[in-house]
C-alpha cells in the first residue's frame, strides 16, 4: 500500500458521473449473494495491494475463487469493481448504521455514536491506506477519486449534514450550513491523527485513544454549535 500508488490512475479516460459510479450491476443472471461478496472482498485487496493499473479481471477471479466470466456477470467494469468495493467497504460506517445502534437517543449520545464511527473508518489501516493511494493518483488526474468519492464518502457527507439539520431543527444546535458544520465535525474527529498516520509518524489508534478523539470531537463541536 506505497509504492503502488503510481498505478491507482485510470489514465485516458473521462470524467466519471455519480450515474455512472453508483450504477449497480443489474444485468444478466440474477447475483450469487456468496461469490458477490468473494468478488469484492478478493478486489478489495488487490487494489489496495496492487493499485487500479496493476488489478486485472483475471486476478480477482484467481483471488476469489471463481471464473472470469462469473466476474464479469456481477460486475461490467473494472470501475464498475472498484466503485463497489469502495461502497461495501464504507456503507457499514455511514451515520444511519451508528444511529441505528443508540438505544436511547440523545443529542449527546447520538453524537457520539456517530463521531465513533467516523473515527473508526477513518483511522483504520485500510482507509489510511486508501487515502494515500487516492492523494498519489490526484497527482494525475480526477478520476480515481471522483470514483471513490462517489462511491461512499459523498453518501457519509450527505446523512452527515442531514443528522445535523435533524438536531437543528429540535433547536439543540445552532447552525446555519449543516454540510460545513458537517466537515468541520469530520475534521474534528480525524486531525491531527489521522495526518501523523498517514505519514508513518504514528501508529494507528487503539480504541482507548479513538474514545479520547471522540470524546474531544464532541466537546469541541459542542463548545462551536450547541444552544
Amino acid at each position: 500500500m506505497t509504492g503502488e500508488a503510481e498505478s491507482l490512475v485510470l489514465a485516458g479516460t473521462a470524467s466519471v458521473s455519480k450515474s455512472e459510479v453508483t450504477a449497480r450491476a443489474g444485468r444478466g443472471r440474477p447475483r450469487d449473494i456468496q461469490k458477490n461478496s468473494a468478488i469484492l472482498e478478493a478486489a478489495s485487496h488487490l487494489f489496495l495491494e496492487q493499485g487500479f493499473d496493476g488489478t486485472s479481471m483475471d486476478g480477482v477471479a484467481r483471488r476469489a475463487g471463481v471464473s472470469k466470466q462469473t466476474v464479469y456477470s456481477h460486475f461490467s467494469s473494472k470501475e464498475q469493481l472498484f466503485g463497489e468495493a469502495v461502497h461495501a467497504a464504507i456503507a457499514a460506517y455511514y451515520p444511519d448504521r451508528a444511529l441505528a445502534a443508540v438505544e436511547t437517543h440523545t443529542l449527546e449520545a447520538d453524537l457520539r455514536a456517530v463521531c465513533h464511527m467516523l473515527a473508526s473508518l477513518l483511522m483504520d489501516e485500510r482507509a489510511i491506506s486508501m487515502f494515500r493511494l487516492l492523494v498519489a493518483a490526484g497527482a494525475k488526474g480526477p478520476t480515481l477519486g471522483e470514483i471513490f468519492w462517489h462511491s461512499g464518502p459523498e453518501e457519509l457527507h450527505r446523512q452527515l449534514s442531514d443528522f445535523l439539520q435533524a438536531w437543528t431543527d429540535r433547536g439543540q444546535l445552532k447552525i446555519e450550513d449543516t454540510q460545513k458544520a458537517g466537515q468541520q465535525l469530520i475534521a474534528l474527529v480525524k486531525e491531527p491523527a489521522h495526518f501523523r498516520i498517514s505519514i508513518g509518524i504514528q501508529d494507528p489508534l487503539k480504541e482507548a485513544e479513538i474514545e479520547t478523539c471522540v470524546d474531544d470531537a464532541v466537546s469541541s463541536f459542542m463548545k462551536l454549535y450547541g444552544t
